[in-house]
């Protein structure tokens, strides 16, 4: 489980992505602030802050977020300065939060996906579509995010319209859009720092899109929880948002064997930006990713900013305080792949068959809370 806060005085911000799924009851918005754990065949998750209930049903009274630690969550800032004090990310001990920003007066919401089944082998991609659960503009302080085993990644795109029942998404993997929050990993805690939140415009609800692969050799029950609490009225000045940085180019070519084939790509800043934290998404061919800035000067003295060679589940950097990178650097990310298949792979949604390289990071501020992607034409998908 990876639980990340972002503790400071004055401004921070951002967020990620998400897909999958297969089954036929209802999804559920929440608001009782329950602490039930999804379920699933093969032992499922358990988390704090979510609702199985796939009833369909609404509810209403208070509570309180509770957050955990990752075992495998690789932070910059463990023992960095709490809420209020400078810092800059920190990854909690699973106590509970008291967060001056956050309106515990409003109870949390969790959007809860129609489970479904994964039959062994199975890699599959599902949307379902929530209403604003709040009816108005909100800022989220706090996600926190249970799914169950067998998920790969998941997003919360921005939608407008009502709820709708959970379908194969339209576009499979691959998709683009405004989003403030995804994961890679199966349970997920991003709390924001003072005076800095994820804004969710008037009229804007959520389509929540997960990627399932199921690598075992029986059936398995997928599920996906979401919860947030917002802020009070008008403590946010500073909007978070994702740099979302795709290759989508890239193929490996069937003799990058042995060492593998590395494949780069570039973004030059056109604004100044705050990184929080970044990582990395590969898949099951990548063997090593690693991402720069430049000039140096605005960076680590190497350039090197992320480096991970775990394609499923790679843990974030976390900086504290954070990397103050200004407009016109140039970002590279680079992937190497071992390509095992003896044919040409080309990017792709699929984990098993296609290849990605992808650098995304967390960052503050964004000045288009109805899009706050960066750049704003990237192709949002895992």
């Amino acid at each position: 489980m990876t639980t990340i806060r972002f503790a400071r005085a004055c401004s921070l911000a951002g967020l990620f992505l998400l897909f999958a799924c297969s089954a036929k009851t209802s999804g559920s918005i929440d608001t009782t602030g329950a602490t039930e754990t999804p379920s699933s065949d093969d032992g499922g998750t358990s988390s704090s802050a979510v609702d199985d209930d796939a009833s369909g049903s609404s509810s209403s009274s208070g509570g309180s977020a509770q957050h955990g630690t990752s075992g495998d969550a690789a932070s910059s800032a463990s023992d960095a300065a709490p809420s209020g004090e400078g810092g800059g990310l920190i990854t909690t001990d699973g106590a509970a939060q008291n967060d001056p920003d956050v309106d515990y007066a409003v109870a949390p919401v969790t959007l809860t996906m129609t489970q479904f089944q994964v039959a062994a082998g199975d890699e599959v991609y599902y949307c379902q579509n929530f209403a604003n659960p709040w009816g108005m503009g909100v800022d989220i302080k706090i996600y926190s995010l249970v799914m169950g085993a067998g998920s790969h990644h998941m997003f919360a795109f921005y939608q407008n319209g009502g709820s709708a029942a959970l379908e194969p998404c339209p576009n499979g993997g691959l998709q683009s859009g405004p989003f403030t929050f995804v994961s890679q990993s199966r349970q997920k805690t991003v709390e924001f720092p003072q005076s800095v939140g994820a804004t969710i415009p008037t009229g804007t609800g959520f389509q929540l899109m997960v990627h399932y692969l199921n690598a075992t050799s029986s059936t398995i029950t997928a599920s996906v929880a979401l919860t947030m609490y917002i802020a009070k009225p008008g403590v946010v000045t500073q909007h978070a948002g994702v740099l979302f940085l795709d290759n989508t180019e890239m193929t490996v070519a069937a003799t990058c064997t042995g060492n593998g084939c590395p494949s780069s790509d570039s973004y030059t800043l056109t604004q100044d930006i705050n990184i929080l934290s970044t990582e990395g998404h590969m898949h099951k061919y990548g063997t090593n990713f690693v991402t720069t800035v430049s000039p140096t000067s605005v960076s680590p003295p190497s350039g090197q900013i992320y480096q991970s060679n775990i394609w499923d589940e790679p843990a974030p950097v976390d900086f504290s305080p954070p990397l103050a990178i200004p407009s016109g650097s140039t970002i590279t990310w680079t992937c190497t792949d071992v390509n095992t298949t003896g044919e040409l792979l080309t990017f792709g949604e699929s984990a098993v068959t296609n290849v990605m390289c992808i650098s995304q990071s967390i960052i503050y501020p964004i000045t288009n809370v109805d899009d706050p992607v960066l750049p704003s034409n990237a192709l949002v998908g895992f």
